[in-house]
């Protein structure tokens, strides 16, 4: 193997040439120092070239890792606990690799993650401009003033339909990107959840839901006011979309010397168990879902909660009714 590596046959095949002519010169001077000076000179020759060699195994070894990483290999360990040089440098070498395979990880995450949002983007969008396409042509030829009105309020609920989810989608990803700028202040935050019913009112007045809020005025928070409506809100709508005529959804708070919680509950239709883990992820139906859900307000909310020092838990059983819990932690100065 020591044929492989041209340098250090180069550096053995001086070193002999001086240790012979070292020799020869001091046979001719004395012969008994001559062979103590060959014998010497021999022992530290093979320690250098050992040592040598070893080096330089290691580093070829070294090279060989870094080939198997560019090729996309990076479960091979290089690490080890001797001492020296070398050895500072395979680990150094390692902790990179590590790094690098973290990334690489975190990078095919977030493509496979891409390619995730833009299918199910594709799919939610693929409905409405169906649905668009079908009654404009159907308008073209159509003489009945009360059919055209119809086709026209079917055109208007689906562009509003692609509207709030193009909004939503922009919203959601300019929190991932942290380009929003959330103006936090102290709020009234019966202010807060009145303005996140209101909009509801009359949908659940309709759909024979009783919709109740109850909330101290003297409770305050510290949170953007808009952001935190609208989080509220998709949850409020949520609950509405799945409680059925003669249901009722409440919405309450309380407060305590730690944090301040909100409790959003209603006797519909439940989420299933195993549903439940995956109610806040970005186009999740479950078997319950709403034919109008597009499964991305829960996911905004959630977006919204974790930047509004809140958290926010669920519980539920199928056909009894669900219950969001959100708590909002007091910041101490």
């Amino acid at each position: 193997m020591i044929k492989k590596y041209k340098d250090l046959n180069i550096a053995a095949a001086v070193s002999v040439l001086l240790i012979a002519a070292g020799f020869l010169l001091l046979y001719y001077i004395h012969s008994a120092a001559a062979y103590i000076f060959l014998f010497i000179s021999a022992v530290i020759l093979i320690m250098f070239l050992a040592v040598t060699y070893r080096r330089i195994k290691t580093i070829h070894n070294m090279f060989h890792y870094l080939d198997a990483v560019s090729s996309g290999i990076y479960d091979l360990d290089i690490s080890d606990n001797k001492e020296g040089e070398l050895s500072i440098i395979k680990n150094s070498l390692y902790k990179i690799v590590v790094t690098l395979r973290s990334q690489k990880e975190l990078i095919l995450k977030d493509r496979n993650y891409l390619a995730d949002s833009l299918a199910d983007i594709s799919h939610q969008l693929k409905t409405p401009i169906t649905s668009i396409t079908m009654m404009t042509d159907l308008l073209k030829y159509e003489k009945n003033e009360e059919k055209r009105h119809e086709f026209i309020e079917v055109i208007d609920s689906q562009l509003s339909r692609v509207n709030w989810l193009i909004i939503t989608l922009l919203k959601i990803s300019k929190i991932d990107a942290g380009t929003v700028t959330f103006k936090n202040k102290r709020e009234n935050l019966k202010n807060i959840l009145e303005n996140a019913v209101k909009p509801f009112a009359l949908t659940a007045e309709m759909s024979g839901i009783e919709l109740k809020m109850e909330c101290d005025g003297s409770i305050f928070i510290e949170a953007d006011k808009n952001w935190y409506t609208e989080a509220v809100s998709n949850i409020v709508k949520n609950c509405i979309e799945h409680t059925p005529n003669g249901g009722y959804v409440t919405v309450s708070a309380n407060e305590t010397p730690l944090f301040t919680r909100i409790i959003i509950r209603d006797n519909g239709t439940g989420i299933s168990k195993e549903d439940l883990p995956h109610i806040f992820e970005r186009f999740y139906h479950g078997k319950n879902h709403s034919e109008s859900s597009v499964g991305i307000g829960l996911a905004l909310s959630k977006a919204i909660f974790n930047n509004q020092n809140s958290i926010v838990n669920v519980s539920s059983i199928e056909n009894c009714g669900t219950e969001f819990e959100i708590v909002i932690y007091k910041v101490i100065v």
